[in-house]
């Protein structure tokens, strides 16, 4: 079994929630660009709260700038997250409860090589949904008011990417160390919310300040590129964490027990190479 097929056959599998979330990127983003005109209007004379204006950003709200980040780039990347982990947690613990992980380990190909090419169909199909966002922008520029270039609204959009790449790989290496498909879930379901909470109580509350930089979230944030431009250095530490955890991943995957199915899993099965 060619890798490339793997990476075909798990861009299939997972069509449907591509198709899904790329739909509602695009959506999104004529709705947020077509309601602006009216919400600016409104909102220029609106008082965020103190305790806010740390997690709106730099720009104001009434801007395009604090507008789009708040409409769209505050919440909207959560949901690529969402996506991506529901996919990986399925690429080792889900396919071993279903009874196919031996199947697929059974054809020509290396564990490492499985991983790493339906890990690959999972990063392709969420990163062509966020990419679906761009024509939407495009669009709704064509017939709305909004000054704010299209190059930097896709330097917003690209700069996302490295924070769900981080999550779906999150994702596979949770699938990979842990049990069933549920403690994959949970794991990684935690670890979202967890770092989410530090942003946002680190944005929101001054002295808490320091927990956003244990956040991805707080790296990620997309808020600064769309006004001063692409951040090659946080977008490269990003990229760099995530492939960090996509090789602890295929780590781990080497060392499972897949005889066991899960069922007498330990943490210590990981430092023992699998037969």
């Amino acid at each position: 079994m060619r890798t490339a097929a793997i990476v075909r056959r798990t861009l299939a599998d997972h069509r449907g929630i591509t198709i899904s979330m790329a739909l509602v990127g695009l959506g999104m983003a004529v709705l947020d660009l077509a309601i602006f005109p009216a919400y600016s209007k409104q909102l220029k004379d609106f008082q965020v709260p103190s305790a806010l204006e740390g997690f709106m950003g730099e720009a104001p709200i009434w801007t395009p700038e604090g507008f789009l980040n708040a409409e769209f780039f505050s919440w909207i990347p959560a949901l690529y997250i969402i996506a991506g982990v529901i996919a990986a947690t399925a690429v080792v613990a889900g396919e071993e409860g279903n009874g196919t992980l031996d199947l697929l380990l059974a054809q020509p190909v290396r564990r490492w090589q499985l991983l790493a090419a339906k890990g690959a169909g999972i990063t392709i199909g969420v990163t062509l949904a966020v990419l679906a966002a761009l024509p939407g922008f495009a669009i709704a520029k064509t017939w709305v008011a909004f000054d704010l270039g299209m190059w930097r609204i896709t330097e917003a959009t690209l700069f996302t990417l490295p924070l769900i790449w981080i999550f779906v790989a999150f994702g596979l290496w949770a699938s990979a160390a842990l049990p069933t498909r549920g403690a994959a879930g949970i794991v990684t379901t935690g670890t979202i919310v967890v770092t989410y909470f530090f942003n946002l109580v680190g944005a929101t509350v001054s002295w808490l300040g320091p927990t956003q930089k244990l956040s991805p979230f707080y790296w990620g944030d997309a808020a600064p590129v769309l006004i001063h431009g692409f951040d090659w250095l946080r977008a490269g530490g990003l990229f760099a964490v995530a492939a960090a955890i996509a090789g602890l991943a295929l780590w781990s995957f080497e060392r499972r027990d897949i005889s066991s199915g899960g069922k007498d899993w330990n943490l210590l099965a990981l430092f023992k190479r699998s037969p």
